[in-house]
Protein backbone atom coordinates (compact mmCIF):
# COMPACT_ATOMS: atom_id res chain seq x y z
CA UNK A 1 0.00 0.00 0.00
CA UNK A 2 1.08 4.09 -1.38
CA UNK A 3 1.75 6.24 1.88
CA UNK A 4 1.59 9.53 0.90
CA UNK A 5 3.98 11.97 2.96
CA UNK A 6 2.35 15.12 4.54
CA UNK A 7 2.38 17.64 1.91
CA UNK A 8 4.28 20.10 4.32
CA UNK A 9 7.00 17.61 4.88
CA UNK A 10 7.41 17.10 1.03
CA UNK A 11 7.15 21.10 0.63
CA UNK A 12 9.84 21.45 3.18
CA UNK A 13 12.54 19.38 1.75
CA UNK A 14 11.98 20.43 -1.75
CA UNK A 15 12.44 23.86 0.03
CA UNK A 16 15.93 22.96 1.77
CA UNK A 17 17.17 21.81 -1.92
CA UNK A 18 16.36 24.67 -3.34
CA UNK A 19 16.96 26.92 -0.25
CA UNK A 20 21.19 24.99 -0.38
CA UNK A 21 21.52 25.62 -4.12
CA UNK A 22 20.66 29.25 -3.98
CA UNK A 23 22.97 29.93 -0.77
CA UNK A 24 25.73 27.99 -3.27
CA UNK A 25 24.78 30.14 -6.26
CA UNK A 26 25.00 33.47 -4.16
CA UNK A 27 27.97 32.12 -2.88
CA UNK A 28 29.96 31.42 -6.24
CA UNK A 29 28.94 35.07 -6.97
CA UNK A 30 30.39 36.55 -3.88
CA UNK A 31 27.20 37.43 -2.47
CA UNK A 32 28.10 35.92 1.19
CA UNK A 33 25.39 37.57 3.39
CA UNK A 34 22.81 36.48 1.05
CA UNK A 35 24.34 33.26 0.64
CA UNK A 36 24.06 33.18 4.62
CA UNK A 37 20.93 33.90 4.97
CA UNK A 38 19.85 31.48 2.69
CA UNK A 39 21.66 28.23 4.67
CA UNK A 40 19.73 29.76 7.73
CA UNK A 41 16.18 30.11 6.24
CA UNK A 42 16.59 26.46 5.16
CA UNK A 43 18.43 25.76 8.62
CA UNK A 44 14.99 26.98 9.97
CA UNK A 45 12.99 24.85 7.79
CA UNK A 46 14.87 21.74 8.69
CA UNK A 47 17.03 21.29 11.26
CA UNK A 48 18.51 18.07 10.68
CA UNK A 49 19.68 18.61 7.25
CA UNK A 50 23.60 18.30 7.15
CA UNK A 51 24.27 19.78 3.80
CA UNK A 52 22.79 23.44 5.22
CA UNK A 53 25.59 23.47 8.31
CA UNK A 54 28.04 22.46 5.98
CA UNK A 55 27.61 25.08 3.64
CA UNK A 56 27.09 27.58 6.01
CA UNK A 57 30.26 26.53 7.97
CA UNK A 58 31.91 26.35 4.46
CA UNK A 59 31.18 29.83 3.53
CA UNK A 60 31.85 31.13 7.31
CA UNK A 61 35.01 29.37 7.34
CA UNK A 62 36.04 31.34 3.86
CA UNK A 63 35.33 34.58 5.79
CA UNK A 64 37.45 34.07 8.51
CA UNK A 65 34.66 33.91 10.89
CA UNK A 66 36.08 31.17 12.57
CA UNK A 67 33.78 30.55 15.80
CA UNK A 68 30.47 30.70 13.78
CA UNK A 69 31.71 28.12 11.21
CA UNK A 70 32.88 25.95 14.46
CA UNK A 71 29.60 25.76 15.87
CA UNK A 72 28.38 24.45 12.76
CA UNK A 73 30.70 21.68 12.17
CA UNK A 74 29.93 20.80 15.65
CA UNK A 75 26.10 21.05 14.69
CA UNK A 76 26.85 18.81 12.06
CA UNK A 77 28.84 16.20 13.34
CA UNK A 78 25.76 15.45 15.49
CA UNK A 79 23.48 15.20 12.68
CA UNK A 80 26.51 12.69 11.04
CA UNK A 81 28.33 11.37 13.74
CA UNK A 82 29.56 8.81 11.74
CA UNK A 83 31.29 10.84 8.84
CA UNK A 84 35.20 10.98 9.85
CA UNK A 85 35.27 14.23 7.56
CA UNK A 86 33.04 16.00 9.44
CA UNK A 87 35.70 15.75 12.63
CA UNK A 88 38.98 16.91 10.24
CA UNK A 89 37.14 20.13 8.61
CA UNK A 90 36.29 20.64 13.20
CA UNK A 91 39.82 20.11 13.56
CA UNK A 92 41.16 21.98 10.89
CA UNK A 93 39.03 25.24 12.40
CA UNK A 94 40.07 24.70 15.96
CA UNK A 95 43.79 24.58 14.57
CA UNK A 96 43.01 28.12 12.96
CA UNK A 97 41.49 29.51 16.17
CA UNK A 98 44.52 28.31 18.33
CA UNK A 99 42.26 26.14 19.92
CA UNK A 100 44.93 23.06 19.80
CA UNK A 101 43.91 20.22 22.28
CA UNK A 102 39.89 20.59 20.89
CA UNK A 103 41.62 20.49 17.36
CA UNK A 104 43.84 17.30 18.15
CA UNK A 105 41.02 15.75 19.81
CA UNK A 106 38.66 16.22 16.65
CA UNK A 107 41.53 14.77 14.74
CA UNK A 108 41.67 11.12 16.90
CA UNK A 109 37.83 11.14 16.61
CA UNK A 110 38.24 11.39 12.98
CA UNK A 111 41.24 8.26 13.12
CA UNK A 112 38.57 6.60 15.71
CA UNK A 113 36.02 6.36 12.78
CA UNK A 114 38.86 5.69 10.06
CA UNK A 115 42.24 5.17 10.91
CA UNK A 116 43.45 6.05 7.46
CA UNK A 117 41.59 9.14 7.20
CA UNK A 118 44.65 10.80 4.96
CA UNK A 119 43.29 13.99 6.30
CA UNK A 120 43.45 13.46 9.64
CA UNK A 121 46.85 11.65 9.95
CA UNK A 122 48.32 14.67 7.91
CA UNK A 123 46.30 17.14 9.58
CA UNK A 124 47.37 15.39 13.13
CA UNK A 125 51.09 15.17 11.84
CA UNK A 126 51.02 18.72 11.13
CA UNK A 127 49.30 19.85 14.39
CA UNK A 128 51.71 17.71 16.58
CA UNK A 129 54.68 19.05 14.52
CA UNK A 130 53.28 22.85 15.50
CA UNK A 131 53.16 21.48 18.66
CA UNK A 132 57.12 20.40 19.21
CA UNK A 133 56.11 16.65 19.72
CA UNK A 134 57.75 15.78 16.93
CA UNK A 135 58.00 11.85 18.13
CA UNK A 136 54.08 11.30 17.61
CA UNK A 137 54.36 13.90 14.31
CA UNK A 138 56.44 11.43 12.66
CA UNK A 139 54.62 8.51 13.25
CA UNK A 140 51.06 10.09 12.03
CA UNK A 141 53.29 11.63 8.93
CA UNK A 142 55.09 8.35 8.00
CA UNK A 143 51.56 6.38 8.24
CA UNK A 144 50.32 9.77 5.72
CA UNK A 145 52.78 8.75 3.33
CA UNK A 146 52.27 4.87 3.14
CA UNK A 147 48.83 6.20 1.69
CA UNK A 148 49.65 9.00 -0.43
CA UNK A 149 53.47 8.37 -1.54
CA UNK A 150 54.12 11.32 -3.33
CA UNK A 151 53.26 14.54 -0.87
CA UNK A 152 56.11 16.54 -1.03
CA UNK A 153 54.71 18.79 2.13
CA UNK A 154 53.95 15.83 4.26
CA UNK A 155 58.20 14.70 3.06
CA UNK A 156 59.01 18.26 4.24
CA UNK A 157 57.49 17.80 7.60
CA UNK A 158 58.52 14.40 7.76
CA UNK A 159 62.13 14.96 7.07
CA UNK A 160 61.96 18.06 9.71
CA UNK A 161 61.17 15.83 12.33
CA UNK A 162 64.19 13.46 11.58
CA UNK A 163 66.16 16.78 11.68
CA UNK A 164 65.46 17.52 15.03
CA UNK A 165 65.69 13.75 16.31
CA UNK A 166 69.31 14.78 14.79
CA UNK A 167 69.15 12.12 12.32
CA UNK A 168 70.38 14.54 9.70
CA UNK A 169 71.29 11.88 6.93
CA UNK A 170 67.37 10.32 7.24
CA UNK A 171 66.47 13.79 6.73
CA UNK A 172 68.67 14.35 3.69
CA UNK A 173 66.97 11.26 1.86
CA UNK A 174 63.66 11.77 2.66
CA UNK A 175 64.05 15.97 1.32
CA UNK A 176 66.04 14.39 -1.58
CA UNK A 177 63.52 12.09 -2.48
CA UNK A 178 60.77 15.38 -2.22
CA UNK A 179 63.11 17.07 -4.89
CA UNK A 180 63.09 14.49 -7.22
CA UNK A 181 58.68 15.00 -7.36
CA UNK A 182 59.52 18.69 -7.38
CA UNK A 183 62.47 20.56 -7.84
CA UNK A 184 61.07 23.48 -7.00
CA UNK A 185 60.65 22.96 -3.54
CA UNK A 186 62.60 26.09 -2.07
CA UNK A 187 62.31 25.34 1.47
CA UNK A 188 63.37 22.08 1.50
CA UNK A 189 66.71 23.09 -0.80
CA UNK A 190 67.53 26.01 2.19
CA UNK A 191 67.62 22.56 4.55
CA UNK A 192 69.63 20.70 2.57
CA UNK A 193 72.11 23.48 2.31
CA UNK A 194 72.04 23.85 5.24
CA UNK A 195 73.07 20.40 6.68
CA UNK A 196 75.15 20.60 3.62
CA UNK A 197 76.96 23.80 5.22
CA UNK A 198 77.29 21.96 8.82
CA UNK A 199 78.29 18.76 7.65
CA UNK A 200 80.99 21.09 6.08
CA UNK A 201 81.95 22.77 9.40
CA UNK A 202 82.04 19.40 11.38
CA UNK A 203 84.31 18.47 8.86
CA UNK A 204 86.49 21.31 8.89
CA UNK A 205 86.19 21.24 12.85
CA UNK A 206 87.28 17.97 13.18
CA UNK A 207 90.68 18.47 10.72
CA UNK A 208 91.41 21.66 12.84
CA UNK A 209 91.27 19.22 16.21
CA UNK A 210 93.28 16.26 14.79
CA UNK A 211 96.05 19.16 13.64
CA UNK A 212 95.74 20.50 17.23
Amino acid sequence: MDIDLPERELFGDESVISLNETGKLLALSGEMDQAEESFCKAIEIDPIYPESYQNLGTIQAAQSKTREAINNFKKLGKIEPEKAEHFVNLGILYFLDKSFVDSEMSFEKALKLDKNCPPALFNLGKLLFNLDRFEEALAKIEAFLEIDTSNTEAMTILGMCYQYRDNEEMARSIWEKALEIDPDLKEVMVRLDEISGLSELGKKLMEISDVC
